[in-house]
């Protein structure tokens, strides 16, 4: 074989044994690339919360209720309204417990993934109500009220900010199945200084009242 036509075979098999290599670098890299990391929960910063724990001249006021499928609103005395800054901590809380319609086998309410053995959804929200009150450095921020019988709460004194009123219902005490519901009602409130805000509606928001 003449030494030119050699010296073009040995070129054209580099080139073919470069990009079959090539190749097969690329496919092993995408085939152990590590997966997105999953977003983190922010952390408390009290400085978010400093804001929140003087004494206000806000007041607040309003009816706390479920609606039931026939269109009642489904009251229960002494259920507790929690009034809660929001924060980025706090939001993420939210997002997560309350948004969420889904709930983990160890109580932690999930936003993305379908739990492998879900829980009643009570069960979840009593969980969820829990490790928020169970957050020390968050406790001095937290407000909280009381329902009457026919669901109306107050509070007084709040300094102004942006809040979730939030409250978990456990159950009418109707004769109807209907009237018996469990769950989560809730309202976002913007208090201005000194502002009275009256005839708040903290619902499941299922109707247009919220």
């Amino acid at each position: 074989m003449p030494l030119r036509v050699r010296i073009v075979c040995a070129v054209v098999m580099s080139l073919v044994s470069g990009a079959l290599w090539s190749s097969q670098g690329m496919a092993a890299e995408s085939g152990h690339a590590s997966p997105a990391a999953a977003p983190q929960p922010p952390g408390l910063n009290e400085k978010d919360l400093f804001p929140y724990k003087q004494k206000g001249r806000g007041t607040l006021a309003g009816q706390v209720f479920l609606s039931s499928p026939s269109g009642k609103a489904i009251t229960q005395a002494g259920a507790p309204i929690h009034l809660i800054p929001i924060t980025p901590y706090t939001r993420y809380w939210f997002d997560q417990a309350i948004r969420s319609v889904a709930c983990s086998a160890t109580g932690i309410p999930l936003s993305t993934e379908s739990p492998a053995s879900p829980r009643p959804s009570l069960d979840c929200a009593r969980e969820a109500l829990t490790r928020l009150q169970t957050e020390k450095r968050l406790v001095p921020y937290l407000r909280t009220a009381r329902a009457n019988p026919t669901g109306h709460f107050w509070f007084t004194k709040i300094p102004a900010g942006r809040y979730y009123l939030v409250s978990l219902i456990e159950g009418g005490s109707g004769a109807h199945l209907d009237e018996r519901l469990s769950g989560w009602a809730w309202q976002v409130i913007d208090l201005d200084a000194g502002e009275k805000l009256g005839n708040l509606v903290v619902t499941d928001c299922k109707s247009s009242l919220c």
